[in-house]
């Protein structure tokens, strides 16, 4: 039998057990109400980080209404600035004169031309729009009168920029346009300064060039329907004068399957780029050349 004094400390130890049962489960109650804890871990954040240029994703080109224009845009300068609509309305057939058009984004006024640029002109698809891709490619429908020029060589470039000489000197220029090029207040694009970097490399690929042409000048040739075709070097062809005459051999540019016919120098006669014309003499300074066979051969 148990006594008095051990019959209370039983209960006083049941008592307390029951109290801790008790509160355990109050705080899991309020711990299961509580929000949850937040992650540690950082959040991705929500806008570009500093020094990062967001690029738009469409340039400034609002809806234009000839018959209600709205006031001209200009640049913190001065400049006129054009929107893609509104130059439109300065094509051949457009509402608006003068005939005005763009390359690489600088706008011209070649209204004094109609013969070239206006409703019967044969340069007419290039008014009203930047059409500068087509000014190399010669693709002269919707989608080749762009002014996007990805893919295009530095040289390809030059030549478009070339034609933007040519109108500087021959008609007026009068802004920019806004796109591709020029910002909605005027300042170059992305894209801007990307042409202008393959452009730099322009100079050095035509100084190799007019290097390869000066080791490599081009050959003489001469096709009549009695004797076929012959080409033939001298100190003169090509344009290039020189104290050597030269045998003639095919041309490949490098990386290119396309060939021109040059004068070659005895030194380089090895030169992997360089290969002779079929059932032609190495030794000889010209080769009759039958188009059939050359057409038929891959390199």
């Amino acid at each position: 039998m148990f006594s008095k004094s051990n019959l209370f400390c039983l209960g006083a130890l049941l008592v307390l057990v029951a109290v801790t049962y008790q509160y355990r489960s109050e705080i899991g109650q309020l711990i299961q109400r509580s929000p949850s804890t937040p992650s540690k871990q950082p959040r991705r954040p929500t806008t570009s980080m500093p020094g990062e240029t967001k690029l738009p994703t469409s340039f400034y080109n609002p809806p234009f209404d000839p018959d209600n224009p709205p006031e001209e845009l200009r640049s913190p300068s001065g400049r006129r600035l054009f929107t893609k609509n509104e130059l439109a309305a300065h094509g051949p057939n457009g509402p608006l004169k003068p005939i005005l058009l763009a390359v690489m984004g600088l706008v011209y006024d070649v209204d004094k031309a109609p013969e070239n640029y206006g409703p019967e002109g044969g340069y007419k698809f290039f008014a009203g729009k930047d059409g500068s891709r087509a000014y190399v490619t010669g693709e002269f429908n919707g989608e080749g009168l762009t002014d996007d020029l990805e893919g295009l060589s530095p040289l390809e470039i030059g030549e478009i920029e070339g034609w933007t000489q040519f109108y500087e000197k021959q008609y007026t220029f009068v802004g920019k346009l806004i796109g591709r090029y020029y910002n909605e207040d005027g300042s170059k694009t992305k894209e801007w300064h990307e042409v202008q970097a393959l452009l730099s490399q322009k100079e050095a690929l035509e100084a190799e060039r007019r290097e390869l042409e000066k080791r490599f000048p081009g050959c003489n040739s001469r096709w009549n329907k009695k004797e076929g075709g012959y080409v033939f070097c001298s100190e003169k062809s090509g344009g290039v004068h020189r104290d050597w005459v030269g045998f003639p051999r095919r041309y490949f540019a490098p990386g290119s399957s396309s060939w021109r016919c040059c004068c070659v120098h005895e030194r380089d006669l090895d030169n992997p780029h360089v290969k002779l014309y079929p059932d032609c003499d190495p030794s000889a300074t010209g080769c009759k050349t039958d188009p059939e066979k050359l057409r038929k051969l891959k390199s």
